[in-house]
């Protein structure tokens, strides 16, 4: 190799070298690229999202009253029925008898009751009427017989036959006297059977209760969750053989982390979806905060009233619940994975002049992905993102980054 192409080698290593050197010091003096956040105004809601399950508000035990065998059940788990719909029927033959028997009486006395004002009554004004004529012959027999006596011709012993039929005819007609009154529309005969009458009507009210209630019905528009009877069963009182949840309102029960409790408030406004249905969605309204905390899961009980469910709700299915916590709009936001310290003294890394620099800021509430700003920055400021690990005073080339257009907050409240 010459001298010559020698020189020439080394001039080019030496120039490279120096154009390298360069441009270190170059990107030196310019810094690092790096993307920046834009701080934008926008509208921002915070929610809390949790699980819960479905209890309805009328959940109705149905049973029998009365012990009974059963004839018939005319529904199953996951019918719907509708108010006074037959559910369940006892066998009834005793129940019938026993009405009948009644009815039987009911009438019996009726009939006795218009043959005392029809029969009785002119038969004991009749014989009223033959005593009393009665009377008048042996009063008159009587008289006779004492006139013959005065007069020496009878005997003591005719007369004392003539008082005796004397006084056994007046007997007579007071009998047949209170007999009349007796059969009159207020007498003790008519008030007698009309009491017995009314006895025997209640007893005819309690057999045709006893009967209806062989018949078992829906006490209102629901569907039936559970079956617990099958034809040939014994009914017993208090043992529920059915189990139906009433159309409706009904309620989401759920646990939510007790971090949130500040956050919650009777009235917050939620939507619902259940797992079997993830595409669609229903209102719900926060109706109860149980102000416990449960010391094993660290866990409060909120429930959510649903006041129109949709059809595909049924008791026990797990939905999804997102409470609305707080709405701001238009307010000043940052992304939430550029603030550092937020639950302590939040600040974020801003770029200013070329550089970067560290800014303290006060927090409002935090939605999906973004953070309301209520102090410390100013729109258009651009902030780092939190992967951004340059200390603040280090040159920079700002570079700016596209925001997601989310404004929501799900707090994981499991």
């Amino acid at each position: 190799m010459t001298v010559r192409s020698l020189t020439s080698r080394r001039f080019f290593i030496i120039a490279t070298l120096l154009l390298v050197v360069v441009a270190v010091f170059m990107a030196t003096l310019r810094g690092k690229s790096v993307a920046g956040i834009p701080v934008e105004r926008r509208d921002l809601l915070q929610t809390v999202v949790t699980t819960g399950r479905v209890t309805s508000l009328a959940r109705v035990e149905v049973g029998s009253q009365i012990l009974g065998s059963v004839a018939a059940v005319r529904v199953d788990a996951g019918d719907r029925v509708t108010t006074g719909q037959i559910l369940v029927l006892l066998r009834d033959d005793e129940a019938r008898a026993a009405l009948d028997q009644s009815l039987s009486f009911v009438r019996e006395l009726e009939e006795r009751i218009r043959q005392i004002g029809t029969i009785d009554g002119p038969v004991s004004q009749q014989r009223v009427g033959e005593a009393e004529a009665t009377l008048h012959q042996v009063a008159g027999t009587l008289e006779r017989v004492q006139k013959l006596f005065d007069g020496g011709i009878s005997s003591r012993a005719d007369l004392d036959e003539a008082v005796r039929a004397r006084d056994v005819a007046a007997g007579v007609v007071e009998r047949e006297k209170l007999q009349r009154s007796n059969s009159r529309p207020q007498g003790s005969d008519v008030k007698l059977a009309e009491a017995r009458l009314t006895q025997a009507q209640a007893a005819v009210a309690v057999a045709r209760e006893q009967l209806a209630r062989t018949v078992i019905t829906a006490p209102g528009d629901g569907t039936v969750i559970s079956r617990n009877v099958e034809v040939g069963d014994v009914a017993q009182p208090g043992v529920p053989l059915l189990v139906l949840s009433r159309n409706g309102r009904i309620r989401i029960t759920a646990h939510i982390d007790e971090k949130n409790l500040g956050l919650l408030r009777v009235g917050q406004i939620a939507v619902g979806s259940a797992d079997a249905y993830p595409e669609k969605t229903f209102p719900a309204l926060l109706s109860t905060v149980v102000p416990a905390v449960d010391p094993q899961r660290g866990t409060v009980e909120v429930r959510c009233d649903v006041a129109e469910p949709p059809a595909y709700l049924v008791p026990d299915m797990t939905v999804s619940l997102e409470i609305e916590i707080a709405r701001h709009a238009k307010v000043l936001t940052v992304p939430s994975e550029a603030v550092r310290d937020a639950s302590t003294t939040p600040w974020v890394l801003v770029a200013r002049d070329g550089r970067v620099a560290r800014q303290e800021i006060s927090l409002g509430i935090r939605g999906s992905g973004s953070s309301e700003v209520k102090s410390g920055l100013k729109e258009g400021d651009m902030v780092l993102p939190g992967s951004s690990k340059l200390p603040a005073g280090s040159r920079i080339r700002l570079q700016t980054a596209v925001r997601e257009k989310a404004s929501g907050v799900q707090n994981n409240a499991h």
